[in-house]
C-alpha cells in the first residue's frame, strides 16, 4: 500500500486569504497529496509583530477558510504550543501523530527557504521530511543550491520541467514548484479592513464574516489581547 501523502502548510494566516487556498490546492493536485494541513503559528520566529492577532482568532479563521475542502485540515499543534513556533518541533510532532506510513511534504516559499540557515535546527528539519519550495517573484531557484548543504543537492527535483513528482523515486526530496502565485497580501487585507475597505473576493465569505463579527483589524490592542 502506498504511503499517505500529507502537505504541511504553515503561516501566520492573519488573515487566511484566497491566495493561501489556491496555493494549497495547486500543491495538493501537483503532488497527489491526500491531505493538506493548515498550521497557524503561535509566535513566528522571524516576525516580531506587535499587532499579531491572537492565535485563537487566526486558528478560527483557518477553520472558516477551509470548511468547503475536505482535503484541507486545520491543525492547532502550534497554537497549542507556547512560545515561538519552530518548524522542526511541528514536523516532529506531526510525524509522531501520523506514524511511519505517512510522507510529509513541508510547503515553504522560496524567499523563506533562502534564509533557511537562520531557521531553528535546519539540518535536522531538512532530514525529517520532503520539501515543496514554491517560487516567489524576485527570487530565483538557482540561489537555492547556494544555501542548502551540499549533501542535499542531489535531492532537488525541478517539477516545472514536466517531471511527475508522484512517480518520483524513494527518499527525501526538495521539490522546486512553479505553483500558482496569487498576489494577495495579508498585510494589505488588514489595512483594507482598518480603513473601511472591503475584502470580498479576497477571503472566503466565512472569513469575511468572522472578521466583521469579531471586529478584527480595527483595534490592534483588542485583537492581541483577546
Amino acid at each position: 500500500m502506498a504511503a499517505k501523502r500529507v502537505g504541511v502548510f504553515g503561516g501566520t494566516f492573519d488573515p487566511p486569504h484566497l491566495g493561501h487556498l489556491l496555493l494549497a490546492e495547486t500543491i495538493r493536485e501537483q503532488f497527489g497529496l491526500d491531505e493538506v494541513l493548515f498550521v497557524p503559528c503561535n509566535q513566528p520566529p522571524h516576525k516580531d509583530r506587535d499587532d499579531l492577532t491572537a492565535p485563537t482568532h487566526r486558528y478560527a479563521m483557518v477553520v472558516a477558510a477551509t470548511l468547503h475542502n475536505p482535503a484541507f485540515t486545520p491543525v492547532a499543534v502550534e497554537v497549542n504550543r507556547p512560545g515561538k513556533s519552530y518548524s522542526i518541533a511541528t514536523v516532529t510532532a506531526l510525524a509522531a501523530d501520523y506514524g511511519p506510513d505517512v510522507e510529509l511534504f513541508f510547503v515553504a516559499g522560496l524567499d523563506s527557504m533562502l534564509d533557511i540557515k537562520s531557521w531553528h535546527r535546519p539540518e535536522e528539519l531538512l532530514d525529517s521530511c520532503n520539501f515543496v519550495v514554491v517560487s516567489r517573484p524576485g527570487n530565483s531557484f538557482e540561489k537555492l543550491r547556494e544555501v542548502l548543504p551540499e549533501r542535499c543537492h542531489e535531492r532537488i527535483v525541478d517539477v516545472s520541467v514536466g517531471r511527475d513528482p508522484v512517480a518520483d523515486g524513494a527518499g527525501l526530496r526538495i521539490y522546486q514548484s512553479e505553483a500558482v502565485y496569487l498576489a494577495l497580501s495579508s498585510t494589505e487585507l488588514r489595512e483594507r479592513v482598518r480603513t473601511d475597505r472591503g475584502v470580498r473576493y479576497r477571503v472566503t465569505p466565512e472569513v469575511e464574516r468572522y472578521i466583521q463579527s469579531h471586529g478584527l483589524y480595527r483595534d490592534a490592542a483588542a485583537e492581541t489581547a483577546s
